[in-house]
């Protein structure tokens, strides 16, 4: 079956990717390290608990895990553990195609950014694993903003570091957190599972 092919509407200036399950196929990735850091509490946590948090910020789901189902945790440690095993699965890390080839063919064409629920080191990691850091002239993560998605502050930091009115912007995620915050930052959205 050929997948559908990511068309970029009239007028847009600037391109937004969230960076997990969006540019880069992270997910399962970032599962087994979660369901690793998760068991060492206790937790089992489901492959469907976990897509259903997608683009939610690494503490922000250990404080609705541990709240909900009443686990004591120490979120610093637990949250630094989960990036300690993501980053030793991180060869593993391959591209989305149909979004990956938007970025390469938009790359020094119109400004690109990283909008992501990921901190620094996530984002430098995975996108030097994907041979692609150079070609984001502004990464916004998780530890640069107040309020994670689904607030809009991540991707209208974007659009700011841009210098694109978020009008213009046109933001690619594939995660109902990600998406509700491009439409509260008035901007265009593809998501883009339909594709995939």
């Amino acid at each position: 079956m050929m997948s559908k092919t990511i068309k970029i509407p009239q007028g847009i200036q600037g391109l937004i990717f969230d960076m997990d399950g969006t540019l880069a196929d992270t997910m399962p990735t970032h599962y087994l390290a979660w369901k690793k850091t998760l068991a060492s509490v206790g937790y089992d946590f489901s492959e469907e608990e976990f897509y259903s948090l997608a683009g939610m910020s690494t503490e922000r789901i250990l404080k609705k895990i541990g709240k909900e189902h009443n686990i004591e945790m120490d979120v610093p440690k637990l949250a630094d553990q989960k990036e300690k095993e993501y980053l030793e699965l991180i060869g593993d890390v391959k591209p989305v195609e149909p979004v990956f080839k938007i970025a390469e063919e938009y790359y020094g064409k119109m400004p690109m950014a990283i909008g992501t629920g990921n901190i620094d080191e996530l984002i430098e990691h995975t996108l030097t694993a994907l041979g692609v850091y150079h070609w984001f002239d502004v990464k916004v993560g998780a530890d640069q903003v107040e309020n994670p998605k689904p607030d809009p502050e991540t991707f209208l930091q974007c659009a700011i570091r841009m210098g694109v009115e978020p009008r213009f912007c046109l933001v690619f995620e594939d995660g109902e957190p990600g998406i509700q915050a491009a439409r509260a930052a008035g901007m265009k959205v593809i998501d883009v599972r339909e594709y995939l």
